[in-house]
């Protein structure tokens, strides 16, 4: 039989396709058997360790990996996977803001609930196998609040916002939530659905008050969809010039709904301290406590002021 050289090709791509599949999933079982390990030894790395958790041998364990900096970078990259899977809720919009900041601090804490020796492994290391400098969660950090930058960009430019608050308000809520969250899990007295309601009102107070100071008031319990606003705003005849002010857009509230207030919300009195602990042993457990609140349908209930 001949076999054209067309078909031997095509056969050989096959096969190595078939084996770049097989290698991932093997590596997928690997960084699976290093979260075992991590949950029943803490969070060091130990190559013998995720083997065993595996049911193979170093030497087979290396055959998918050039070295322990592979695993760990793998590792890393699992660890990411699962963040962005937990923070994708917060990205709904026609959720009410309250509601996408409670869903992205409750993915977060939950991960670290459920996950917190991978949480201070991925803390104290960073991808290529270093143990100094920017860890795996400092750039977790910096993707993330470049995400929120962005969205804040698009929401304030909606509105009609010039300033540049969107960067270092996005940095600052991140970093506020990191060291919230690590004082949690050492914390015995902390409760994690009281936790998470204080940084849902600390969260919406900064993006409330840098609203106001532009004269923006928004119902946080009203989803806002800002190309909506844009068009409003769009739509909208400019201002009188003897105003002295730049043309914008009225966002009334529904006929039933009250006034929005005029002064900022207060938010919850802090508790604890929030400096950055040293790795702790992982924390008891205890089921989330707070109950979603219910979707609301009525329109946006912002106004520009």
């Amino acid at each position: 039989m001949v076999v054209k050289s067309g078909q031997s090709g095509r056969t050989r791509d096959g096969r190595r396709e078939r084996w770049r599949t097989h290698r991932a999933a093997r590596r997928a079982e690997f960084v699976d058997a290093a979260l075992r390990a991590f949950a029943r030894h803490g969070p060091e790395l130990r190559v013998e360790q995720v083997a065993a958790e595996a049911g193979v041998s170093k030497p087979v364990l290396y055959r998918h990996f050039e070295d322990k900096a592979g695993l760990q970078d793998a590792i890393h990259e699992r660890g990411a996977e699962l963040l962005v899977t937990r923070l994708a809720p917060a990205l709904d919009d026609t959720a009410s803001p309250r509601d996408r900041i409670r869903a992205a601090v409750r993915g977060y804490l939950s991960l670290i609930e459920e996950q917190p020796n991978l949480y201070w492994f991925i803390r104290r290391t960073q991808p290529g196998g270093a143990e100094a400098g920017d860890s795996g969660v400092e750039a977790g950090k910096s993707v993330i609040a470049a995400t929120l930058a962005h969205a804040f960009d698009e929401y304030l430019f909606a509105f009609g916002i010039t300033e540049r608050a969107a960067a270092p308000m996005a940095h600052a809520i991140v970093g506020m939530v990191q060291s919230t969250a690590e004082w949690w899990t050492t914390d015995p007295r902390s409760d994690r659905a009281e936790v998470e309601e204080h940084l849902v009102g600390f969260i919406w107070s900064l993006i409330d008050g840098v609203l106001r100071r532009h004269g923006v008031q928004l119902d946080p319990e009203v989803a806002v969809n800002a190309p909506d606003i844009q068009a409003t705003r769009a739509a909208a005849p400019p201002r009188s010039a003897a105003a002295g002010s730049a043309p914008s857009a009225s966002f009334p509230a529904p006929p039933a709904a009250p006034a929005a207030p005029t002064s900022a919300e207060p938010s919850g009195p802090d508790e604890g301290d929030p400096s950055c602990p040293t790795p702790p042993s992982p924390r008891r457990t205890s089921p989330p406590g707070s109950t979603a609140r219910s979707s609301r349908t009525r329109d946006t209930a912002a106004r520009r002021g």
